[in-house]
C-alpha cells in the first residue's frame, strides 16, 4: 500500500476478506492492535487499511464477492490476497449461499483460511439454524461463529489463525490441465488463470514474454470460467444443505420497510424526507447553528483574540518577527487562528455529524436502498445512486463531500461527482449568507437562483458524461437486512473515521495556510485582486467585486459575506451570487480535490469553475442589461 510502513521483515500478513456489508470493518477494528497506515491503494482512490494484530500484519480489503478483476474493488482485493500468508474470510450467516462462493475460491487457491461466521444473531432472529461444526467439517478449515457488533466470538479468531488451512488438492484440479505446465505460476495464479482472469494472464505474460502471443493467451477461456463457477455454486449448495436449516416465517417489519423504500411510489417521498432530515442535521443544525457557536463564539470571541494577544505579546519588536507573527495570527488564514478555527470549529463538528449520519444509514441498511432509489436520475449525468451522499454532504461542506466521493464507484464517476461539487454545489456557510441576501430581494429571486443552479448542474453533468472517456459503472450493490442501528457500532466507526480524516487533512491544511499567508504578506493576493478588476465588468459588477472574488479563493462564505457591504442593484446581487456560487471552491476544498483525485483533475476543476462562473454570469448580465 502507498505510504504504509513496513510491518517488519518476516512478519506474516493476513488479509481480511469478505463481501460488502458483512461486518468486516467491525471485525477489523476489534482485531487491530495498532493502525499502521490508512491510504489509497496505489493507482486508485479505494482506501485500504493496514494494522498490527499481535505477531501479524492485517490488511482490510474492499468488499468483494470474488477474487477477480471485474471492478476496482475486486482488483485490489485480488492484489492483496495474492500476497497474503493467511486470510480471515468474514461471511454473513444470513447469506451463506452467496458468501461461501468466495470462501471456496480462496480454498481452491490454496490460501490458509479461517472463516469468521458473522451475524449469527441475525440468522437466529431470521429462524436460520446454522451448525458451525458441520460447516467446519464440510469446508475443512476453522469456522468461528461471531456477533461482531457485540464482540461475541471475536477473541477466538486470532487463537485459531494458526490452524488456518486449505485443502491440499483443489476441487478444480481437473481444470488445471488446460493451463500450460511450463508456466511459472503458483496455485493461486493457476486458479485465476483457469478462471480466465485477464489481469493475471497479463502479469504472467510479462514475466514470461515467450508465452505471450500479442493478445489474450489461448488458455484464457471464458467458457471454462463459467464451468468452474457453476461447479463451485453446486458445491456451495451442497455445503449449505449440510450446515443450515431454515424455518418458514412470516414477513417482518424489516421486510415491509425494505419494500416501502424500494418502491418508487412510496420510497420517493420517504427518501425526500430522509434527505431533508440529513440536510437539516448536517446543513442547518450543525453547519449553521452549532458551527456558528463554535466558530463565531468559541473561536471568534474567545480563542482567536486570546491567542492573537498572547502571540503579539510574546513576539519581540524586531523586523524578523513581523512575518512570523503574521503567519501565525493573520486574519485570512493564520496558522494558530483561522486555520485552527476552520479545522476544529468548522470541520470537526461537520465531520463527526456526517459520520454519525452515514454510520446510522449504513448500520440500518437504508443507505444502499437510497442509492437504488436515486440511481435512475443520477445515471443521466453519468453517476449512479451512490453519488447521492456526496451531493447532500456538499451542501454542508464541499471539502468534506470530496472525501465522500470515495464511495461513488469508478474513477470516472468520482471525477464527475467532484466536478459537480466544485462547480455547482454551494456549501452551507455560503448558502446561509446567500439566502439572507436573496430574502431581501423577494421569493422570485430565490426560485430564479435555484433554477439557474439546477440547470447548470444538469448541463455540466451531461457534458462531463459525454466528454470523459469510458463508461460509468451501473449500480451493483448488496441489500443487507434492515435493522435498528447500534449506537456502539456507529460511535466506533465515527471515532475511527474522524481520527483518520484529521491524520490525513491536518498537515495538508497547515501547509496550505502557510502558502496563502505568505502570498498575503508579500502582496501577491493584492496583485491578483488587481488582475481581476477587468473581469468584474464582464459580468456587470463594480470593480470592488474583485475583492469578493479574492476572498472566495480562500473561503466561499467569505465571498458571500463580502457582498453584504456593497451597494448593488437587485440584478447585480443576483448575478454576483450566481458567479460566486460557480466560482472556484475554497482553497482547502481544492487541496482535498488534488489529494483525492490528482493535480490534473484539480486544475481542470479550478479552470472549469472560472469558465462556468463568468460564462453564466456574462449571459445573466446581458439578460438583465448590466
Amino acid at each position: 500500500m502507498s505510504g504504509a510502513e513496513d510491518p517488519g521483515e518476516g512478519t506474516e500478513t493476513v488479509a481480511l476478506v469478505g463481501a460488502p456489508n458483512v461486518g468486516k470493518s467491525v471485525v477489523f477494528n476489534y482485531l487491530a492492535d495498532e493502525y499502521v497506515d490508512v491510504s489509497n491503494y496505489p493507482g486508485t482512490t479505494v482506501e485500504t487499511t493496514l494494522a498490527r494484530m499481535g505477531d501479524y500484519a492485517i490488511t482490510d480489503t474492499p468488499g468483494a464477492y470474488g477474487i477477480a478483476s471485474f471492478d476496482e474493488e475486486e482488483r485490489i482485493t485480488r492484489e492483496i490476497v495474492l500476497e497474503a500468508n493467511r486470510v480471515i474470510n468474514v461471511v454473513d450467516a444470513t447469506h451463506l449461499d452467496r458468501d461461501l462462493f468466495l470462501t471456496l475460491q480462496l480454498l481452491d487457491m490454496g490460501i490458509p483460511t479461517v472463516v469468521c461466521l458473522n451475524m449469527m444473531d441475525e440468522a437466529a432472529s431470521a429462524d436460520i439454524d446454522i451448525d458451525p461444526d458441520a460447516l467446519e467439517a464440510a469446508l475443512g478449515v476453522p469456522v468461528v461463529p461471531t456477533v461482531a457488533v457485540s464482540e461475541e466470538g471475536l477473541d477466538e479468531i486470532p487463537e485459531r489463525l494458526s490452524e488456518a488451512d486449505a485443502p491440499a488438492e483443489p476441487a478444480i484440479a481437473d481444470y488445471f490441465d488446460e493451463i500450460p505446465e511450463d508456466l511459472e505460476v503458483d496455485r493461486r495464479e493457476r486458479t485465476l488463470l483457469a478462471e480466465a482472469d485477464e489481469t493475471t494472464a497479463r502479469e504472467v505474460a510479462e514475466r514470461a514474454p515467450s508465452m505471450a502471443d500479442g493478445g489474450t493467451p489461448s488458455y484464457i477461456d471464458p467458457d471454462m470460467r463459467d464451468a468452474i463457477y457453476s461447479d463451485r455454486r453446486d458445491r456451495v449448495g451442497e455445503i449449505v444443505d449440510q450446515a443450515l436449516s431454515e424455518i418458514e416465517r412470516g414477513r417482518t417489519w424489516a421486510d415491509r420497510a425494505s419494500d416501502l423504500l424500494l418502491n418508487p411510489l412510496t420510497g420517493t417521498p420517504i427518501a425526500l424526507g430522509l434527505l431533508g432530515v440529513i440536510f437539516y442535521v448536517i446543513g442547518v443544525f450543525v453547519a449553521q447553528t452549532f458551527v456558528d457557536f463554535t466558530e463565531g463564539v468559541l473561536f471568534g470571541e474567545y480563542y482567536n483574540p486570546f491567542i492573537s494577544e498572547l502571540v503579539a505579546g510574546l513576539m519581540p519588536a524586531a523586523g524578523w518577527a513581523e512575518p512570523i507573527e503574521f503567519l501565525l495570527i493573520n486574519g485570512n488564514l493564520g496558522l494558530l487562528t483561522i486555520t485552527l478555527q476552520y479545522l476544529v470549529g468548522v470541520l470537526l463538528p461537520l465531520i463527526v455529524a456526517f459520520y454519525i449520519v452515514i454510520g446510522a444509514l449504513e448500520d440500518s441498511g437504508v443507505l444502499p436502498r437510497l442509492a437504488v432509489l436515486t440511481d435512475r436520475g443520477l445515471s443521466r449525468m453519468g453517476l449512479n445512486g451512490r453519488a447521492i451522499v456526496p451531493m447532500i454532504v456538499g451542501v454542508g461542506c464541499v471539502t468534506m463531500a470530496v472525501i465522500t466521493t470515495r464511495m461513488v464507484g469508478s474513477r470516472r464517476e468520482r471525477l464527475i461527482a467532484t466536478g459537480l461539487l466544485g462547480l455547482a454545489i454551494p456549501c452551507s456557510a455560503q448558502l446561509g449568507v446567500i439566502l439572507g441576501l436573496l430574502a431581501g430581494l423577494g421569493l422570485a429571486w430565490w426560485f430564479g437562483y435555484l433554477a439557474v443552479l439546477l440547470v447548470v448542474l444538469g448541463v455540466v453533468g451531461v457534458v462531463l458524461d459525454r466528454v470523459l472517456p469510458g463508461e460509468s459503472e451501473g449500480l451493483v450493490t448488496e441489500l443487507p437486512r434492515m435493522r435498528v442501528p447500534r449506537p456502539k457500532n456507529i460511535a466506533r466507526k465515527t471515532f475511527n473515521r474522524t481520527k483518520m480524516f484529521f491524520r490525513e487533512a491536518g498537515p495538508l491544511f497547515g501547509a496550505t495556510a502557510i502558502v496563502v499567508s505568505l502570498a498575503d504578506y508579500t502582496g501577491l493576493l493584492e496583485s491578483f485582486k488587481q488582475l481581476l478588476v477587468p473581469v468584474t465588468s464582464f459580468v456587470g459588477m463594480p470593480a470592488d467585486f474583485a475583492q469578493v472574488l479574492v476572498l472566495g479563493l480562500i473561503r466561499r462564505d467569505f465571498a458571500a459575506a463580502g457582498m453584504t457591504d456593497m451597494a448593488l442593484s437587485a440584478p447585480q446581487v443576483f448575478v454576483g451570487l450566481v458567479v460566486i456560487t460557480f466560482f472556484v471552491p475554497c482553497i482547502l476544498a481544492m487541496v482535498m480535490i488534488g489529494k483525492e483525485r490528482d493535480l490534473k483533475s484539480g486544475l481542470a476543476t479550478w479552470v472549469g469553475s472560472w469558465i462556468v462562473a463568468f460564462a453564466v454570469g456574462g449571459v445573466l448580465a446581458v439578460v438583465f442589461g448590466l
